[in-house]
């Protein structure tokens, strides 16, 4: 929380894949590829509903998102390690089939609950979006490290 808000991941979420196709990504289908939210506060959940409802509106079609609890009954299971990090690997990102649909989420202030905003206030501003926002046929192209923001 200190070094990114909650409302910065879900506008990284929604915007680095198209969240209306059913259990798949590109050329990736099954399950395994579905789009999926699972939160751990009423916090983040209302934070991501209203996000989903907004970039719903903006896609002007359907989301499939899966929202549910993460834990109790709802057990997450890591994928194997080759799986992990695998857009930061080198020669990775041009089989990236994320498929981002190029359209902004927006400023938190235009979805965000008006009661969480000051507590869920981003700290990625939107000259990071202009430069590393997801474009379409690809997350992130460049660089293979992680990002640091502001830039040093």
């Amino acid at each position: 929380p200190a070094t990114l808000s909650f409302t910065d991941v879900m506008r990284q979420f929604l915007q680095c894949h198209d969240p209306s196709q059913v259990n798949g990504q590109g050329n990736d289908h099954g399950t395994q590829y579905r789009t999926a939210f699972y939160y751990t506060t009423e916090d983040q959940r209302r934070i991501g509903e209203a996000a989903i409802e907004k970039y719903q509106e903006k896609l002007g079609r359907p989301i499939s998102t899966e929202v549910r609890a993460l834990g109790g009954d709802n057990v997450f299971y890591y994928a194997e390690q080759y799986h992990q990090q695998y857009l930061a690997r080198p020669g990775s990102r041009p089989y990236c089939s994320a498929m981002p649909t190029g359209v902004s989420l927006g400023p938190h202030t235009e979805w965000c609950p008006e009661d969480l905003q000051e507590a869920y206030a981003p700290k990625l501003g939107e000259d990071y979006w202009a430069k590393h926002a997801p474009k379409p046929h690809c997350v992130l192209r460049e660089p293979h490290e992680q990002i640091t923001w502001p830039p040093q």
